[in-house]
């Protein structure tokens, strides 16, 4: 047994933390670099130390005791919390990372860097945008998170719940053949959606009350810019958020013919890990994200003018 003050040996305590997440003496000398009898030593060191058995060996493998599988989850906590201490050390206080989604990075969070670099010329903003979930925000001080809610265990704000509207090109508006005048003379045009089942269509159609409106075809592009140059040419009827519309709108590259915006229930997020959400720069990046987010919850759109 170990005396009062002692902890077992550092090394065997992170051989047992990784064989036990794994549940795998053979995965953790992988992960460890080591070998195979190395981790079994060290975990025999270890329930030593402790005087207990942390895993029954099997023949087909190993699992956990029961006051293994107690131990496991806080000592997973222990060097989690150590790694987040030692980069702590070694981050830049003016070095800002922040990753998101394309379309969310590009037309909405991109635009509004240069404001917040300007009120914090001191702070060094990075974006990268990238489709890879940053819900752990490995290599990020802060990241975009689409969803319904936050990931949990993140410090978090609201930077935009997602509005559906549908966009079109202006001519398309009092078209000679087919024009847009009420949501039923949608059946008429090639419906763009971003997302494969084209849900953001058929939400906003059930919510408007022309749920039997299919359009004359259908097209899935999943990027959004993509499908907003599309409508631009007039080939189709695309949805969007209004955060990402706005600005093709007020520029008159799109209109919106029925300016009814419907929740799709998901929502953009800045979200950090809470021991960093102190920091100055990010306390900075929060505040200012917290104004933007506020003016773009007040975005109204307006039904296009008639000549």
């Amino acid at each position: 047994m170990i005396g009062r003050g002692q902890l077992p040996s550092l090394n065997a305590l992170r051989a047992f933390e990784v064989a036990g997440r794994l549940r795998s003496f053979s995965r953790a000398a992988e992960e460890l670099g080591v070998t195979q009898g190395a981790i079994s030593r060290q975990i025999k060191l270890l329930e030593g130390q402790l005087g207990i058995e942390l895993f029954h060996r099997l023949a087909t493998g190993v699992s956990l005791t029961e006051e293994g599988d107690k131990f496991l989850p806080v000592l997973t906590d222990c060097f989690v919390k150590m790694t987040e201490a030692s980069a702590s050390l070694r981050d830049d206080p003016f070095r800002l990372s922040i990753g998101a989604p394309p379309s969310f990075g590009m037309r909405w969070l991109m635009p509004r860097l240069p404001r917040f670099q300007a009120e914090h010329p001191r702070i060094d903003a990075r974006l990268t945008i990238t489709t890879d979930d940053i819900a752990d925000l490995a290599g990020f001080d802060a990241g975009v998170h689409y969803g319904a809610t936050p990931p949990p265990g993140l410090h978090a704000l609201k930077l935009a719940g997602e509005r559906l509207v549908p966009v079109a090109a202006p001519r398309l508006i009092d078209d000679p053949e087919r024009p847009l005048k009420t949501p039923q003379d949608l059946a008429r045009h090639t419906l763009i959606d971003t997302v494969p089942d084209r849900r953001y269509w058929r939400l906003w159609l059930q919510v408007v009350g022309h749920d039997s409106v299919t359009g004359e075809r259908a097209q899935v592009i999943t990027i959004l810019d993509m499908a907003l140059r599309v409508a631009e040419q007039g080939l189709g009827i695309a949805i969007g958020d209004v955060a990402m519309i706005a600005d093709d709108i007020a520029l008159g590259r799109l209109v919106a013919p029925f300016p009814v915006e419907v929740p799709s229930g998901f929502s953009y997020w800045l979200v950090a890990r809470p021991e960093a959400s102190a920091r100055p720069k990010l306390r900075s990046l929060f505040r200012f994200m917290e104004k933007e987010a506020r003016a773009t919850a007040a975005l109204k759109l307006k039904p296009p003018s008639v000549p």
